[in-house]
């Protein structure tokens, strides 16, 4: 009886949720991964595109532009509960690892803010090099990187003292980045060039640079980052990259205008948005192909780590 009692009270936790943010639609799609269905749609207004999930994942972070501003939503209740005036410039976001920071990108002031987390007011402000867009923190909370777009670099921040450790030059126009679960690489995906950057986090110097498609915008990683798949805006689709060779194997067809990406927690399937076809397409790493596409909302961007843990 006992033992049936343990057996009972066993609950098998939730699968993850995707938060896509459609920005034409002000709007975010809830995706539950289990059932791959969009069980829930959040009013956001300011046309939504950056999104960063709490580690915790009790709340979902998103940057709206039109709103000159970001907006938080709780998860229990699937709603906005608070929103913050930045400007008009607010795009990339992130969070620390600790949910104690909170980082977003200014496109026209050419700033990172630093926002506390617990009470939502700006505690400093980071100089960076032109039209800051893509962040990620590293998993140490070490570091911040931001991708420059107009200057074609990538600043690393050294979050101790929230100065510029390094600039280093990449490909033309730099939009999306990501680090591999080591901290040792970053991958960085260049939209005008039409390919990606791998730089080497100790000295940020480039270890090498692998051409894709047209007009690649995000990357994710998954196979226990032995596979690298980049979103390629123009040609609808997804470069897979071998990352031991660094050599692209694969390009997998998905919707129109392909953007922001991110890996399930299973580490195999890999969730596409998709801009134009307001839709997200589900990949399956071990058979490189889209297993699932799944109607969200209009404009679906979904820029950042949109996946909960």
């Amino acid at each position: 009886m006992g033992v049936a009692a343990v057996f009972l009270s066993y609950s098998t936790p939730a699968a993850p949720l995707a938060y896509i943010t459609n920005q034409l639609g002000d709007s975010v799609s809830v995706i539950d991964s289990e059932t791959n269905t969009v069980q829930a749609t959040i009013l956001v207004n300011g046309k939504p595109a950056g999104v960063a999930v709490s580690p915790n994942g009790e709340r979902v972070y998103v940057s709206t532009p039109e709103a000159k501003g970001i907006a938080v939503i709780d998860t229990k209740k699937n709603a906005v509960v608070a929103t913050v005036k930045l400007s008009e410039g607010s795009l990339g976001i992130a969070i620390s690892p600790d949910n104690q920071r909170l980082y977003v990108a200014d496109w026209y002031e050419n700033t990172v803010s630093v926002l506390d987390t617990q009470n939502l007011e700006v505690i400093n402000t980071i100089a960076v090099e032109k039209s800051p867009s893509g962040l990620m923190v590293s998993s140490d909370n070490r570091f911040l990187y931001v991708a420059n777009r107009i200057s074609d670099s990538v600043s690393q921040i050294d979050l101790k003292t929230l100065q510029t450790r390094n600039v280093t030059p990449v490909g033309k126009h730099p939009f999306g980045l990501l680090l591999d679960s080591k901290n040792e690489r970053l991958y960085v995906a260049n939209v005008q060039s039409d390919d990606v950057s791998v730089l080497d986090t100790k000295t940020m110097h480039l270890i090498t640079t692998i051409k894709v498609n047209k007009l690649p915008y995000t990357v994710a990683l998954a196979k226990n980052d032995t596979l690298l798949f980049v979103t390629n805006q123009e040609d609808g689709n997804v470069s897979v990259i071998d990352t031991k060779t660094l050599n692209v194997i694969d390009e997998i067809t998905v919707g129109d205008k392909p953007e922001g990406i991110s890996t399930h927690s299973d580490d195999t399937h890999v969730y596409v948005a998709n801009w134009f076809d307001n839709t997200v397409s589900v990949i399956d790493a071990n058979t490189r192909s889209v297993v699932k596409t799944i109607k969200t909302g209009s404009g679906s961007r979904a820029f950042g780590q949109f996946f909960s843990r």
